[in-house]
């Protein structure tokens, strides 16, 4: 029975173990079964899987709620915030916060609220530009978490403010060491709070402060003395609500915001009256103006003026006393308006009754007669015009002072230069150049630094000449100022004997080439001519043969001798020259007649006034003048007899005036012109002179050093070869210029003497 099992029977057993295994192991597990499932007829379809049941849906989450906002409003510049409360109903996570349709200026801020959290806030802006008019508007505040978000309207207003503005800020006109004040509009348009201010732009020369009051802003303007004429701007700046408001003030330094034009000689005769007319100058000032004349001589007055707004010129009446005396006087014109002041110069001069004669007694006195022992033979060459014998007493200076122009001020100046000179002596009696003061060597300290060479013997020449200038030699000094100048007299002494020790007593030379044998000559001419002893005799008369000798054929001179000559060393030969004709040493036509020849060759003017400039080196192909050659050219021809009335002189002087000393100035200059251009005017007198005179009195008194160790001296910046004759070299030539009053004698003023011409 079992082998007869059929295979029916067979494959029965097998599917009813089916299920115990797994359909798949029946399949694919055994090879058998798996091979004859594939033999037709041999099995069949197995049966499909049981259904997969599907998931059940999650539940729906439930909306969130946010609750109403309030309303925000805001100022420009300002925030606000609104409080966010959201329901979540079960919802968890961060809730996420988002705000749109916000109207333009306005800006919000929220941040996402934590999963542990209900509440948060929006933080609003509004820009400074908002506010000119009311802003409403509506916002979307949406929040969300999970898939669900609620939505509340957010109502936004900016309210309208009251603005403060500035109004136009009118232009402040100060000057320099001047202080203006101005009032700035302010319209705070119903504004309740203060307004800070700051201050920006400007100068750091010109201080200003503002305060701010109740419907405008009070400006006050400082300028420093040393401002210059500016223009510049400054910013007054506030904020309110957010936005800055800014007022732009004009500021303009200007040193003559009007001024009276009184640059002028007025001469009137003792009790005279006059009404002089004068344009008055307006640059930055319409309104009125009061004008006074200050500093007037003795025995002349004017009554003040008062020029009305917009008006150009004012009168002034001048009134001379009968009994007034002949002399100049420096006025000042000044005028007044707006807080601000001018002054401008007037030169006033008291006119003598007879104009072509200097007052007599000038130098008619006992000490010259003493000094000549009586003899008017000896005394003649300090009478004459353009001689050195105005020096010799306090009288004779004083008077001369007062005629031409001469000042308290510019006494006192000549007084500290000559301290600060005797100063600087050097032991052994010498001066140098370079400032040492040391034991008289011939060392280079100032040439080690770049500075100019000790150069004794022309150091020592040009210390010493403002001392003879003022009328001090080795034996006395002038009378009526032996308290005041005795202290020199050795300092004298010793540096003539200094120059007397350099002097080569076969040549006459002095080292130093020619600058300094002219400058030592000069020094000997004029200390015997006004001591008259007898000692100096020979040497003056030694140094003044070398200079003849050295002359070259074709006239002129140079550093050495009997080269060809040049203007500039020809001009001070020519002056030790004239100082040798005035003490009385002779000198031959000869001479004079070839050095008038060589400048004739340095002329340069024009056709119509060619001797009235001068070229330096007459032999160059380019021959430009120049000012300070063209000063000492016409000095040379006064001194060669040119008359007062040539018209080269005339031309010349003219050309002088047109470049005067400045006004205003921080450094001595073109020191070399000045001193030339002082004597040329000095000689020909005059309005030209008397205007020359106050703006160089002026030049030198306001360059002079007053504090320390160099107080009474004067710096050598911009004077011409400064860089090698130094503080020294600029100190004696502005000293010489403060004496020419009395220094020389004006050239074509016949001079009483003993009541006679």
């Amino acid at each position: 029975m079992v082998q007869s099992t059929s295979r029916s029977s067979r494959q029965s057993a097998v599917l009813a173990v089916a299920p115990l295994v797994g359909w798949r192991s029946i399949v694919f597990g055994t090879a058998t079964l798996g091979l004859l499932g594939f033999i037709p007829g041999c099995g069949s379809e197995p049966p499909p899987p049981p259904p997969v049941e599907a998931p059940p849906e999650p539940p729906k989450p439930e909306p969130i709620e946010l609750g109403a906002l309030s309303p925000v409003e805001l100022l420009p510049a300002g925030a606000a915030k609104t409080k966010l409360a959201v329901e979540r109903r079960g919802n968890q996570g961060v809730i996420e916060v988002n705000v749109k349709g916000l109207p333009k200026g306005v800006t919000a801020e929220a941040k996402a609220i934590p999963a542990d959290a209900t509440n948060g806030e929006i933080s609003v802006r509004a820009t400074a530009d908002l506010g000119d008019e009311e802003l409403v508007a509506e916002a979307q505040v949406t929040v969300s978490v999970g898939g669900v978000e609620a939505v509340q309207p957010l109502k936004i207003r900016v309210k309208k403010v009251p603005r403060p503005a500035f109004g136009k800020a009118p232009a402040v006109v100060l000057q320099p060491g001047g202080k203006a004040e101005v009032n700035i509009p302010l319209q705070k348009n119903g504004f309740a709070d203060d307004l800070p201010l700051t201050v920006g732009g400007g100068r750091k020369d010109i201080n200003v402060k503002v305060v701010a009051e109740k419907d405008q802003v009070k400006l006050t303007a400082t300028a420093a003395e040393e401002v210059p004429d500016c223009t510049t701007t400054i910013s007054i700046t506030t904020s309110a609500y957010g936005r800055k408001l800014t007022a732009a003030v004009p500021v303009e330094v200007v040193r003559f915001p009007f001024r009276v034009d009184s640059f002028r000689v007025v001469g009137m005769n003792p009790g005279a009256s006059e009404t002089i007319s004068l344009p008055v100058q307006r640059a930055k000032y319409g309104g009125p103006l009061e004008v006074a004349v200050e500093n007037l001589p003795d025995g002349v007055s004017v009554a003040g003026a008062k020029v009305a707004a917009g008006k150009k010129d004012v009168a002034l009446e001048f009134t001379v006393a009968a009994d007034a005396r002949p002399g100049v006087r420096s006025c000042q014109v000044i005028a007044t308006g707006g807080g601000m002041e001018t002054t401008n110069a007037l030169v006033m001069r008291v006119l003598a009754e007879d104009q072509e004669e200097l007052p007599e007694g000038i130098i008619d006195s006992e000490a010259i007669k003493k000094i000549f022992n009586n003899d008017p033979a000896k005394s003649a060459p300090l009478r004459r015009r353009g001689s050195i014998g105005g020096r010799l007493t306090l009288a004779s200076k004083q008077a001369l002072m007062n005629f031409f122009g001469g000042t308290p001020e510019s006494h006192d100046a000549v007084m500290k230069g000559l301290e600060w000179l005797a100063s600087c002596q050097r032991l052994d009696g010498s001066w140098a150049l370079d400032g040492s003061v040391g034991d008289g060597g011939d060392g280079a300290s100032g040439q080690a630094q770049g500075g100019p060479a000790p150069n004794p013997v022309g150091a020592t020449a040009l210390a010493l000449l403002p001392f003879l200038s003022e009328g001090i030699t080795h034996v006395r000094v002038p009378e009526g100022q032996e308290d005041e100048l005795g202290q020199y007299q050795s300092v004298v002494e010793r540096g003539l004997l200094f120059l007397g020790q350099q002097i080569n007593p076969t040549s006459g030379e002095f080292p130093g080439q020619m600058y300094a044998h002219s400058l030592a000559t000069i020094v000997l001419c004029e200390a015997y001519g006004i001591s008259a002893d007898k000692r100096l005799q020979l040497p003056t008369q030694l140094a003044v043969s070398y200079l003849l000798n050295a002359q070259h054929v074709g006239g002129g001179w140079r550093y050495g001798p009997n080269q060809p000559g040049d203007m500039s060393v020809t001009g001070w030969v020519f002056l030790a020259i004239r100082s040798a004709q005035l003490t009385g040493v002779p000198i031959s036509k000869d001479v004079l007649e070839r050095a008038e020849k060589f400048i004739d060759t340095c002329a340069v003017g024009p056709p119509e006034a060619m001797g009235s400039r001068y070229t330096y080196d007459p032999l160059k192909a380019e021959r430009p003048e120049k000012r300070s050659l063209t000063a000492a050219g016409l000095l040379t021809r006064e001194y060669l007899g040119w008359r007062q009335d040539e018209a080269n002189l005339t031309a010349g002087a003219a050309y002088l005036m047109k470049n005067q000393p400045p006004e205003r100035a921080v450094s001595l200059g073109d020191m070399y012109y000045y001193y030339y251009a002082t004597q040329v005017l000095h000689h020909l007198e005059g309005d030209d002179f008397d205007l020359w005179n106050f703006r160089m009195r002026q030049h030198l008194l306001g360059t002079q050093e007053q504090e320390g160790e160099m107080a009474g001296s004067w710096g050598a910046e911009g004077v011409p070869h400064g860089d090698r004759g130094g503080r020294m070299y600029a100190t004696s030539l502005a000293l010489l210029t403060l004496q020419v009053y009395y220094r020389h004698l004006p050239m074509y003023r016949p001079i009483k003497f003993g009541g006679k011409k």
